[in-house]
């Protein structure tokens, strides 16, 4: 996990909102100053060109074609096909051959560079932006002989009003519509009892929908206007009704999948600079932000979109031309462990879901493309960092996993959690303002969590007076309001004044040039600890 150090950053997103977690302490503002250390990691790291992702096939796009969104389907003798939207319709792939895709057939369909596909019990249901392009239904049972298509706009209280839309959904016997020109339009909702005549049954009106997941009798809507991501209750499909929502660190949330076990949410905001968010649903009255995940090549081009697969590996088809896989299965502490380059563009989708095994992506530009992944648990690293001369938890400390793109910064009680990809040995790098930075080498394994703890020795001071509490003055060391400092010899004034409670739980801290310290009215009496550099003493504070 890569949670880092807090600072007022509130311009970068247009408004600032702080997430406190139980574990990590991540905010906002972490996230930025993540991607930051990621850009600064990836000029000095050797990145590999590609890991854990084999090209199979490439085919270029038809001049003048880019691509848009895809899905997967396999016939009833069980070939395999990718149906690959693009700016002229949807053409089909018969991958059952992965190495040698050949199209069978292209539905046309009204120009627009928007173009998105899913499919339910034989048949495809395609969406476009373009007004009056409603949704095309493909009847593929017939695959890979031929193909019936025809385009539908909605029956009754809708007939004839879905002219477009941004995305559809199909799943359980139900259509579902997003980002649709009808009215009030947030996710129209069809029955497919009749897969070739879907019949309109409900609505949810409350937001646009930019897009949607269905998982039983829960909708999660991505409401990317508004910069949240929505929880639905639809088991009544006539009256859908909200039970929670939250915003995402970009607040522009384009799209979600959930992990197996159903109690996390990722999820993925259509914004430059922004993370994947890991979101702990588990109890909708109290949903956590978790962890973030930048791709680690180009941490500047988003996800785009976001697909779980098995055992919460995430498949994240990136802008600036990026396939990534992600090890989610510990959401605290998410790892990158596969990623290639498929150009420079957008690359708009990817689906992991075949039987095969096989992942093809459509890069917006480039073209279509196919890989065979390597799935692989990431080699994790977890620990505290400690004051050497106290034995107290540093907050803020940096640790780094020398040539990745992986670091964290420990959180109050002095955790980190971060890794690496593949199996070696690494050097790890813990610092932090005031301290002697520290390399520690490690053998770090796929599949395995080592556990290291590091002690950072204080800076500007000697060993032999390391913790003589003689040597700093605080005075009254018996307070109600706060106290007077004398800065101890040797240490300068962008030392840290810290004031910790006797379980070790940093409460404040303050430049050393700052000689009162004010303690906040809420602090409860009791014993708190006075650290600067190496040196401590001990107060208590009235009632």
């Amino acid at each position: 996990m890569q949670c880092i150090q807090k600072k007022v950053f509130n311009i970068v997103f247009g408004y600032c909102y702080i997430y406190l977690l139980l574990f990590h302490n991540l905010t906002l503002q972490n996230m930025m100053y993540r991607l930051l250390i990621l850009v600064f990691i990836l000029a000095a790291a050797p990145l590999q060109a590609q890991l854990h992702l084999q090209q199979l096939a490439h085919v270029p796009n038809d001049s003048g074609i880019t691509l848009a969104g895809c899905w997967h389907h396999v016939d009833s003798i069980g070939n395999e096909y990718a149906l690959v939207g693009h700016r002229l319709g949807l053409d089909i792939y018969d991958v059952t051959i992965p190495t040698t895709p050949v199209r069978r057939f292209r539905v046309p369909g009204l120009v627009n560079n928007w173009r998105e596909v899913k499919t339910w019990g034989g048949f495809a249901y395609i969406g476009s932006e373009a007004q009056g392009s409603g949704i095309t239904i493909v009847d593929m049972r017939q695959l890979p002989d031929t193909v019936l298509y025809k385009v539908w706009f909605g029956n009754d209280s809708l007939e004839n009003m879905i002219q477009r839309s941004h995305t559809v959904g199909a799943e359980d016997g139900y259509l579902y519509v997003y980002g649709s020109a009808a009215p009030n339009s947030g996710a129209i909702i069809c029955s497919l009892s009749d897969p070739w005549n879907p019949d309109f049954v409900g609505q949810y009106k409350t937001n646009y929908l930019h897009d949607g997941l269905v998982v039983g009798d829960t909708l999660f809507g991505s409401e990317i206007y508004v910069g949240q991501f929505s929880v639905i209750d639809i088991s009544d499909k006539t009256n859908p009704v909200i039970l929670a929502t939250q915003p995402t660190p970009g607040a522009f949330n384009h799209n979600t999948t959930l992990s197996k076990n159903k109690n996390i949410l990722f999820t993925a905001d259509e914004k430059p600079f922004t993370p994947v968010g890991a979101y702990d649903i588990s109890d909708l009255s109290n949903i956590n932000l978790l962890d973030v995940y930048y791709p680690s090549q180009r941490p500047t081009g988003e996800v785009h979109n976001v697909r779980r697969v098995g055992d919460d590996y995430l498949v994240c088809p990136s802008y600036q031309g990026q396939l990534t896989i992600v090890d989610a299965s510990e959401p605290t502490n998410m790892i990158e462990t596969a990623w290639t380059i498929l150009g420079t563009s957008l690359v708009w989708d990817a689906d992991p879901y075949l039987p095969s095994g096989i992942i093809f992506a459509t890069a917006k530009n480039e073209g279509f493309f196919i890989y065979q992944p390597t799935y692989i648990r990431a080699a994790r690293l977890k620990g505290t960092v400690t004051d050497a001369a106290t034995g107290l938890p540093l907050f803020n400390a940096k640790v780094f996993v020398e040539t990745t793109s992986n670091a964290d910064t420990t959180n109050i009680q002095g955790l980190y959690a971060t890794g690496a990809p593949q199996t070696g040995n690494y050097t790890i790098r813990a610092e932090r303002a005031g301290y002697i930075t520290k390399m520690v080498n490690r053998l770090l394994q796929n599949g395995t969590t080592v556990e290291l703890d590091i002690a950072l020795q204080p800076e500007n001071v000697n060993a032999t007076s390391i913790g003589n509490n003689d040597q700093i003055k605080v005075f009254p060391t018996l307070i109600k309001n706060g106290f007077w400092v004398e800065m101890p010899l040797g240490l300068t004034a962008k030392t840290l004044i810290q004031v910790y409670d006797n379980a070790g739980k940093l409460i404040l801290e303050q430049k050393a040039q700052q000689k009162w310290v004010d303690m906040p009215n809420d602090m409860p009496p009791g014993v708190y600890h006075v650290r600067i550099g190496g040196f401590a003493q001990q107060i208590v504070k009235e009632n």
